[in-house]
Order: structure tokens, then sequence, then C-alpha cells
């Protein structure tokens, strides 16, 4: 089996729309296909529908090679958006691990489905039709699990997983995130790229994802355009999310449905 990467742009809405395009300016440099998790709802006062200049950038970017993907709905949670101060262990982590933008880390089943369904609509009427999902801060709760079963999308995936959404069978391969505007920044840069290092030498897939804030610091930008260069380097494939479930599931699948 191949070496292969996915590098993810995260947050990519009309609010980020300079980080995106700079992102996938460095990206293309490299000649790496990346997946743009893409925010369709009004996010940071700004919405998809609302800007066909942006959405025009997405769909000429789409037809060089990138892949939109689903990334929620607006990007917040509902404590967030309401400034609610409970403080459960499980809400503790959630704002911890994904800064308030958890927003399908408490909803239940039908809540999930109805976000789920309304961002795949939104980003079909401009133009794409979307295979998979990645929750903001990859934090799902089991209600969007099982949403995310019956919605007819082909994957998603957490930290460390690839998930295939007909069989829910999985593939491990990690993600390597950094924290812009944080404490953690510094330490969290030599991490990932050790952690980036060591997927190279050893040969195993893994995943890069990318933050429109990465790009204000010079450490975190070029630690992660260091970590995509010693993947290319040492023979790894760029992949998209798209391309590394069909590599990994979807050719099983297609022959199961053919015997």
């Amino acid at each position: 089996m191949k070496n292969r990467f996915v590098v993810s742009v995260h947050d990519v809405a009309p609010s980020t729309a300079e980080a995106s395009r700079r992102w996938v300016e460095i990206l293309d440099s490299l000649r790496i296909k990346s997946s743009l998790l893409v925010v369709p709802g009004r996010w940071r006062g700004r919405d998809l529908r609302s800007n066909p200049s942006f959405v025009a950038w997405l769909k000429e970017v789409s037809a060089n090679g990138h892949e939109v993907v689903l990334h929620g709905w607006e990007h917040a949670s509902a404590s967030a958006r309401s400034a609610s101060t409970t403080s459960t262990t499980r809400d503790r982590f959630g704002r911890l691990m994904a800064r308030g933008c958890q927003e399908f880390w408490n909803l239940d089943e039908d809540d999930a489905r109805a976000l789920i369904e309304r961002g795949v609509e939104t980003l079909f009427d401009v133009g794409f039709d979307v295979r998979g999902f990645v929750a903001p801060g990859w934090l799902m709760s089991e209600g969007t699990h099982r949403a995310l079963r019956a919605s007819g999308l082909t994957y998603t995936c957490d930290h460390t997983r690839l998930i295939d959404l007909t069989s829910y069978r999985a593939r491990r391969m990690l993600t390597t995130s950094q924290r812009p505007n944080s404490v953690l920044s510094v330490p969290g840069a030599i991490v990932t790229s050790a952690i980036a290092g060591v997927h190279v030498r050893t040969g195993r897939s893994f995943r890069i994802a990318l933050h429109p804030e990465d790009l204000g610091s010079a450490r975190l930008r070029n630690s992660n355009i260091a970590a995509c260069q010693r993947a290319v380097t040492n023979g790894f494939e760029s992949n998209t999310y798209f391309q590394a479930w069909y590599s990994l599931f979807g050719r099983h699948s297609i022959r199961s449905e053919r015997s």
C-alpha cells in the first residue's frame, strides 16, 4: 500500500478568504492538493450564499483538484452562541479542544441531522456535491455519528482515524494540528513536527491540518510547510480526503457491489 498524506485547510469561509487563498497558493506551489473544510453558514458575520466571489474561487480551486468538504454549519457550539456558563466535564473538554467551535460535540441525532442536511443543501445549491464531513475540532457526539451514518455522505474522521460511513470501518491516520494564538504554539509546533517526522521515517500515512491563524506565525507556518515538503521529498502521495477514502475503502465497496 502506498504511503499517503492528506493536507486539510480548516475553517474555509468568506471571513477567512484571504488566509484560505494563501494556503491554497502555497500548497499549489508544492503540488499538493488539499481538502478544503468549508463553513457554509454565517460565521464571523458572513455566510457562503451571500458571497458569490468566494464561491467562484472555491469552484476554481475545486476544478484544479482541491476538494470541498462540509465543516459543520456555523462553526460554533450552541453554548458559545448563547454565552452559556455550563461547566460539565464534557463541556470543559470540548472548549479546551475546540475553543468554542465544538458545534457537534453535544448534539442529539435530530439536531445533528438538521445541521448536516442544512450544510449539504447549502453547498449543493452553490454548486458542490460534497462527499465528506469533518466536525469542528473533530469532536462529535454519538448522535452526530448516528446522523452521519444516515446522511448519504461517504466519510468522516476524528483526530486519529478516517471513517467509512457505509460500513463504519476505520483506518488509523493520525493528524497533526497546530495551536495558533496560544501559549502552546511553540511546543505544539515542535511536537507536531516530530510526529510528522516519525510518520515519514516509518512510512505510515498521516494528515496535516492547516488553519488560517497558522499563517500569522512564521514558526507555525514554516513548521507546516516543512512537514509537507518532508512528506513529498520522501515519496508520500498527496491525497485529498476523498482520494484517501477511495484507496482505503472505496475500491473494496465497489468490488462488493459488483460481486
